[in-house]
């Protein structure tokens, strides 16, 4: 579980989030609503530190540094090292968690082999997304956070993806932040939202509610 306690988080005299309470439960799939600007990719990067916030966030009661390596965050623009191979990439993202051979067997599930031969300034935007996706298999994070993550994939990879996402949450805390909500409908598990700078919980048993994320949005956040 993470939680997070009196989270605020300010860029000079701009409030963006303010003394938020809530928890992400472990082994589900919660989603973040808000409008572009609101301060999503801010909480992933509070999350992980990257940014400084006043408040406490813990990890099964630790503080990001004892759980770092647990961690993954796929962001909407992967920053890979465009000079390398895909596969180079993978070996260096991977922490030495697979091998060469077992890398490829599972990069190749997304990408040719031939192209994962090749530097990543080649890739498209959403083969540069496929290649962050094989990191997840490759790494098996215990905390897995997901900006954007439709962006860039066609209609059969985000049908696969979805089918991964629901297996990842067996054994990850996933959570997902995005505008294309008819993806992310039959994923989620708990929904949270943006209500006046704070991030609260609209919904803790989200597919239970009867509503699609469409109709919360154009209902509840204006």
């Amino acid at each position: 579980m993470i939680q997070c306690m009196d989270l605020s988080k300010s860029y000079s005299k701009k409030c963006v989030i303010d003394k938020s309470n809530f928890e992400i439960e472990s082994n589900k799939i919660s989603f973040l609503m808000g409008a572009n600007g609101t301060g999503k990719t801010t909480f992933i990067k509070c999350l992980m530190k990257m940014e400084n916030y006043k408040g406490k966030i813990t990890f099964d009661c630790k503080n990001i540094n004892q759980v770092r390596e647990k961690c993954l965050v796929i962001w909407d623009d992967c920053p890979f090292y465009t000079n390398l191979s895909g596969i180079t990439n993978l070996m260096l993202f991977g922490e030495n968690k697979k091998s060469k051979k077992q890398i490829i067997e599972i990069a190749t599930k997304r990408l040719e082999y031939a192209l994962l031969k090749n530097n990543v300034k080649t890739y498209s935007y959403g083969q540069k997304k496929k290649l962050a996706l094989a990191l997840v298999e490759i790494l098996q994070p215990k905390y897995l956070f997901m900006d954007e993550i439709s962006n860039g994939l066609d209609f059969d990879m985000m049908k696969e993806l979805k089918d991964d996402i629901k297996r990842w949450a067996e054994t990850m805390t996933i959570f997902l932040t995005g505008h294309q909500f008819s993806f992310y409908n039959e994923l989620v598990d708990s929904l949270f939202a943006f209500k006046d700078e704070q991030i609260v919980l609209l919904e803790e048993n989200f597919s239970s509610c009867g509503e699609t994320l469409e109709e919360i949005y154009d209902k509840r956040m204006h």
